[in-house]
């Protein structure tokens, strides 16, 4: 009896190894992007298309007066530097994000939720940061608004239709007008049924370019009296704060890949985020580099200020910037209402969920439209806050991510990984101090 209970252990101890065995190599093959459960994932051409119109805007317009602060070869050198820091904020979140998904058997995080679970490796105190953390990325991302886009196209075509027309309509009266398209396109749920407007908000916006560059090549170009370097330390901070907020898309990098079919292209070699930031590069550089030829020291803030006024194509630019900006109010509204659905859905019953979202989204359309009619001046406000939390959210979080996660012994060759760390953080810094000084400097001046 005993040889038998000895035979049956030591056959319950060897079977109990084997599969602790055949564990190993299961948990070590876990592809989360294989365990992904997405409705209606979008296409890889479908998520290139919004990772471009993320990071191109009609912000480019103003790119030739960031080459009068910069000068020319310090301009370009600048466009492809910031392209690539960009590039290297996406590919630090979403690589982290993966390894945490891999090693946990999660098929798919988020921003705030990536950031929490990198924190949670470390100490209890960073532990405690990390949910502060998240909470904060929520919260800031949920409190987005798209109030500043929508008295965009309010105004300009305002500006537009009364100069042609010899109308006297308000602001308020343009801004209402324009919530009627606004509240369609704000209902659209899924990333992948944006696709055609972001397409052709960044057809818009190359038109734009193009009609430009119209006026730009009226006559010869020559670089007599142009800058090649800044001529101070000061103008370095304009020029950084055009063409790196420009370029920055941080808010959309998650929910971007997390609806992807094919997720591995969004990363590597050629990779939608590399080849999506090598284009914006080359595009940056060359429409500043020829505007700022073109208009030297007389290079307004948006080039359409250098055009003559009376001149069809120049109403032309306004009002396809301001279309163009009307169709990527989808894109943008989606992750505040994305957020802010996730907090809401488990309290709402599962037959309610279709309605509760649309009021949601309806709800927070309203309160966008009613700042937008009834707080004169917000984008100048708005411009500091983003001066302040962008260069946090794109640059000192996904290096907190990165350095949390590899402590202390994952820094690589001489810890090179931790001095580049340290050295983007201390840039971060210059970029926040010096865009908090700029904006509180254009609300002042507002005000005089």
């Amino acid at each position: 009896m005993e040889k038998h209970q000895a035979a049956e252990g030591v056959e319950l101890l060897s079977s109990a190894k084997h599969n602790q065995v055949d564990s190993r190599p299961q948990q070590a093959c876990y592809d989360p992007h294989h365990h992904r459960d997405v409705a209606n994932p979008t296409s890889t051409l479908g998520t290139f298309v919004h990772v471009m119109k993320s990071a191109l805007g009609i912000g480019i317009l103003s790119v030739p007066s960031a080459f009068k602060d910069g000068g020319l070869v310090f301009g370009v050198l600048g466009a492809f530097f910031f392209a690539m820091l960009c590039s290297h904020s996406a590919h630090i979140l979403v690589s982290t994000s993966y390894k945490i998904c891999k090693k946990e058997r999660i098929p798919v995080l988020g921003f705030g939720e990536t950031v929490e679970k990198a924190c949670s490796y470390g100490s209890p105190s960073v532990r405690t940061m990390g949910t502060v953390l998240r909470n904060a990325i929520d919260w800031y991302l949920m409190l987005t608004t798209v109030v500043v886009f929508i008295v965009f196209v309010g105004t300009t075509l305002r500006e537009v239709i009364n100069f042609r027309t010899g109308w006297e309509w308000s602001d308020r009266t343009y801004i209402l007008l324009v919530g009627v398209p606004i509240l369609f396109i704000t209902q659209i749920r899924e990333i992948k049924y944006l696709v055609p407007f972001s397409a052709i908000a960044g057809f818009l916006i190359l038109a734009n370019i193009v009609i430009s560059l119209v006026f730009v090549f009226q006559e010869p170009l020559s670089l007599e009296g142009r800058r090649l370097f800044p001529t101070s330390a000061t103008s370095v901070a304009p020029y950084m704060g055009v063409v790196y907020f420009a370029l920055d898309a941080t808010c959309l990098i998650f929910p971007l890949e997390n609806q992807m079919r094919h997720p591995r292209h969004y990363l590597g070699c050629p990779g939608i985020v590399n080849l999506n930031y090598v284009c914006l590069a080359v595009l940056y550089s060359f429409f500043g580099a020829v505007g700022y030829i073109r208009y030297g020291e007389n290079v307004r803030s948006s080039i359409i200020l250098n055009f003559p006024t009376e001149n069809v194509l120049v109403s032309c630019i306004q009002v396809l910037s301001a279309v163009a900006v009307l169709f990527s109010i989808g894109l943008i509204f989606y992750v505040p209402t994305e957020i802010a659905w996730k907090k809401l859905q488990r309290r709402v019953p599962k037959e309610w969920s279709g309605w509760a979202q649309s009021g949601l989204r309806l709800g927070m359309l309203a309160l966008n439209m009613a700042a937008a009619c009834g707080i004169p001046h917000l984008g100048t406000f708005m411009g500091l806050l983003g001066s302040v939390l962008n260069p946090i959210l794109a640059l000192w979080i996904p290096i907190v991510v990165d350095t949390v996660y590899r402590w202390p012994n994952g820094f690589g060759w001489a810890r090179w990984r931790l001095l580049k760390n340290a050295a983007c953080g201390c840039f971060g810094l210059f970029l926040l101090i010096t865009g908090a000084i700029s904006s509180v400097e254009n609300i002042v001046a507002l005000y005089k």
